[in-house]
């Protein structure tokens, strides 16, 4: 009973301080979306030196926060696309720092720092794409806040639904309590969501707003199964302690590492 209500309260707080940062304005979205940028890096590094490799964890997380303000400022206009070129004299910097780093697995290090920006920087930075989408230069939060608010949703039906009716496993190998019954009933309660959010937000269609839920939950699961099997290959349950009942950051937000890679690709279409 206390680990529950210690898990709920985590939970209802985490939450709450999501929705004020994301409704709250340009400022309080980009301080915690670099504050989540950075403690979530700094945990997959960390599980990294558990496989006893050893990445560039301070110049990786340079490289993943300058990531997300190169996006941000090109979001609001102050500079250009071609200003991300500047990746490829941070990917050079990184040979020559392993180069004096004198390491016993430079390639498998450089690799993993390079990694760590693909796998968790640049989804985060997609965020202001997405934020920035409707108005060009201008921060707009309705899309953003129905991404997590679909996500939420998803995530604790599916939980529910597999308590209540689970008996087809999803993927046993990788993570033995998700079902079937789960996922599919996390997807109804999600649609339903996402229609719901088509009578506030009018940037998509209800059609659209079904393919969005979708897509969230399609690849907020298939990243929620990513993470586990990165956890189950080195034989840890929780990819950190800093959330009391929930484990880590990476254990939080694992589903936004591939959910929104495929949001933003779909909405680039439309």
């Amino acid at each position: 009973m206390k680990d529950i209500f210690k898990r709920s309260l985590t939970g209802t707080l985490l939450v709450l301080v999501m929705i004020a940062a994301i409704i709250g304005g340009e400022i309080p979205f980009i301080l915690f979306f670099t504050l989540l940028t950075i403690g979530t890096m700094w945990e997959f590094y960390g599980i990294a030196e558990k496989m006893e490799l050893e990445a560039q964890k301070i110049w990786g997380i340079i490289g993943g926060i300058a990531l997300f303000y190169l996006f941000y400022l090109t979001s609001i206009g102050l500079i250009k696309s071609n200003m991300f070129s500047i990746f490829i004299a941070w990917a050079l910097m990184s040979f020559v720092i392993e180069l004096f780093r004198n390491k016993t697995k430079p390639y498998q290090n450089i690799a993993l720092t390079w990694f760590g920006i693909l796998y968790i920087a640049l989804p985060i930075s997609m965020l202001l794409s997405i934020a920035y989408r409707e108005n060009i230069y201008q921060y707009n939060h309705h899309l953003v806040l129905s991404y997590f608010i679909l996500i939420w949703t998803y995530d604790t039906m599916a939980y529910v639904c597999g308590l209540l009716f689970g008996k087809r496993k999803l993927f046993e190998r990788i993570s033995p309590k998700k079902t079937w019954e789960g996922a599919v009933g996390g997807l109804v309660f999600a649609l339903i969501a996402a229609y719901i959010l088509s009578y506030f937000y009018k940037e998509l269609t209800v059609f659209q707003w079904g393919i969005f839920a979708t897509l969230i939950s399609v690849f907020g699961t298939l990243g929620d199964l990513t993470e586990s099997m990165l956890k189950r290959s080195i034989g840890i349950k929780d990819s950190g302690n800093i959330l009391p009942g929930h484990g880590g950051l990476l254990d939080r937000f694992d589903a936004m590492f591939l959910a929104i890679p495929a949001v933003y690709l779909y909405l680039q279409f439309i």
